[in-house]
Order: structure tokens, then C-alpha cells, then sequence
């Protein structure tokens, strides 16, 4: 396992190694968005995704989403606006291709995962879509779930992991120099 940095803003000192990570509409977005924001390590949220989905093309891990995160990419939140409505295809157009491959598996919310995000919206106050993520990672068994949003779910979920899902900001593991 690869040691990472401390994330001040979850109180952990390490992050699990990426083997079967869960991506929340936020890490889809800094990547379709070429966010710029820097994170812990000198990284920029666009760099840290380039990496993570490059790892996942490699064949390293699959990415599992689930597929809400179609509805919940539509609206830059920054901005507080909604997308316009050539903006909203052009975000589709690209988001449908990362949906498309074999590296990204998409998850379909069912009776179990829905009932699940129910007790957890309960349990936890959490927005309805926020438990579907949670409730979609842990019934697939991912061992992290990734989010970018962190007024959601990192002050609402004790020590920032439930049921063997780890929910931190993206990190990547690897060095290569992704271009």
C-alpha cells in the first residue's frame, strides 16, 4: 500500500489503495471542467482525475459509478446556475463517452440499493442522491468512494467510512506524468 498524506479535512492519517473506487457526479465534473483547483500533494483536481482514469484504462481497477450521476451532471455548482442548454450537451456528449467504456461500470439503482439509501438518508441526514451514492458503493462493495462536494457527506458519516467504503476527496496513487 501506498502511503498518502494526511487529509486534514477528514481526520485520517491514510487512504486505502484505489482497487475498486466509487467516483460521486463531482469527480466526473472536475475532470469534464478541467478543474484547477489545487489538492494536498501539488496536484489539480483535472491532474488527479487525468491519473485516476488513466490507471483505470490501464486495466489497474474498474470505476463504478452509479447512474444518477447522468441526472447530476447538469449544473455547475460554483456558479449556483444551471448548465445552458448547449453546454448541457456538450457535458453529456463527453460524459457519455467515459459511460461507454468497459473501464467505467455503471450501476443501476434497484429495490435493494434504493431501500438502502433510504435507511442511510435516515440514519445519517443525508440528501436523498448523496445516499444513493453511498448506498450503490457499498452494496458493490467498493472500497472507497471519492467526492469532491464535502459539505455532503464528510462531516455526516463517522470517521469518514461506513460499512468498509472509505469516503475521502479523489487522491491518485501513481507517478507517472499523465499529459
Amino acid at each position: 500500500m501506498i502511503e498518502q498524506p494526511r487529509l486534514p479535512q477528514l481526520g485520517i492519517d491514510t487512504v486505502p489503495p484505489l482497487t475498486k473506487p466509487y467516483l460521486d457526479s463531482s469527480v466526473f465534473l472536475a475532470h469534464i471542467k478541467k478543474e484547477s483547483n489545487l489538492c494536498p500533494g501539488g496536484l489539480t483536481r483535472y491532474e488527479i482525475t487525468q491519473g485516476i482514469f488513466h490507471d483505470a484504462k490501464d486495466g489497474k481497477f474498474k470505476i463504478y459509478t452509479s447512474t444518477i450521476t447522468i441526472a447530476e451532471v447538469r449544473r455547475l455548482k460554483e456558479a449556483n446556475k444551471q448548465l445552458t442548454l448547449d453546454e448541457r450537451k456538450e457535458i453529456n456528449s463527453l460524459f457519455r463517452e467515459y459511460m461507454e467504456h468497459e473501464w467505467i461500470y455503471p450501476i443501476e439503482v434497484n429495490r435493494e440499493i434504493a431501500e438502502k439509501a433510504q435507511e442511510l438518508g435516515a440514519t445519517y441526514s443525508i440528501w436523498p442522491m448523496d445516499a444513493i451514492h453511498v448506498a450503490s458503493a457499498i452494496w458493490w462493495q467498493c472500497n472507497t468512494l471519492l467526492v469532491w462536494d464535502k459539505r455532503t457527506l464528510f462531516n455526516k458519516i463517522p470517521n469518514g467510512q461506513i460499512e468498509g467504503v472509505r469516503i475521502c476527496e479523489p487522491y491518485w496513487e501513481g507517478t507517472t506524468k499523465i499529459a
